[in-house]
């Protein structure tokens, strides 16, 4: 078996395959634009009086006018939403807004443990969609490539002193449906390893990118892979912090607010 640091390698690299458990495959479909620029100082949780059955806002915000055009890195970021609870590990609860959803894909992508099975199937039950079963199959199945892909058992913990980090740049939101409460949310991330006794990864993997269909349920949103949406995603222009090209197609960097 390779010794501790080959395998944090290979960890590394195979993650880069197993991230994208609800990436669809990239067809042709109209999808509607959401705007995320709605990062009002004032943006939070919503009222508590606010029915749970509401849909997703998608009016515009006036921080930028149409007319007006930036890069990513010039552009206000969008402030993500902190979780108002917490299940398995991961955040959840995050208001029915376009910015609700963008919060709800950078918190759940972020806080997805990526070699523990067992952790996962809990992490991926909480915010699977219920009419979307095969979602949680889906994740749990990806975790256990990854770890026979660095010769690990298929089914166990964290590997003792192995952890992994990941951080979401950059979001783009798009609407697969005309009320707004199923929303593809692209998300730009690096992925860092840390060794014990040995520190980060000094060649961590990064500008990865995937995404996450959430669905609107009533209460929170909810990762789907049913194929009525996943048929209609399709993959944005290449994200580029500097391109005024990648800002017009709706790639906005993120920030934790």
């Amino acid at each position: 078996m390779a010794d501790f640091d080959t395998k944090a390698r290979k960890a590394r690299l195979r993650l880069a395959l197993a991230g994208a458990v609800a990436v669809a495959a990239l067809v042709g479909g109209g999808v509607l634009a959401l705007s995320l620029l709605d990062s009002d100082d004032s943006a939070g949780q919503p009222d508590a009086k606010t029915p749970s059955s509401a849909a997703p806002s998608t009016s515009q915000s006036s921080t930028a006018a149409p007319s007006q055009v930036f890069t990513p890195a010039e552009a206000p970021r969008v402030p993500i939403l902190k979780p108002r609870t917490n299940a398995e590990g991961i955040g959840t609860g995050f208001p029915p807004t376009a910015l609700g959803a963008t919060s709800a894909a950078v918190t759940y992508w972020e806080d997805l443990d990526l070699l523990d099975d067992v952790i996962a199937r809990k992490q991926w039950t909480a915010i699977a969609a219920k009419d979307s079963p095969a979602t949680i199959d889906q994740g749990v199945t990806e975790v256990r490539k990854v770890r026979e892909g660095v010769g690990l058992p298929p089914s166990g913990g964290n590997p003792d002193g192995l952890t992994f980090a990941t951080s979401v740049k950059a979001a783009l939101v798009r609407s697969l449906d005309k009320s707004g409460d199923v929303i593809d949310v692209w998300m730009v991330y690096d992925r860092y390893a840390t060794i014990r006794d040995k520190g980060a990864d000094e060649n961590p993997l990064r500008d990865e990118v995937t995404n996450l269909i959430l669905k609107w349920d009533g209460t929170d949103w909810k990762v789907t892979t049913e194929a009525q949406y996943t048929a209609k995603v399709k993959g944005p222009r290449a994200y580029d912090p500097a391109s005024k090209y990648a800002w017009a197609e709706g790639w906005r960097v993120v920030s934790d607010g």
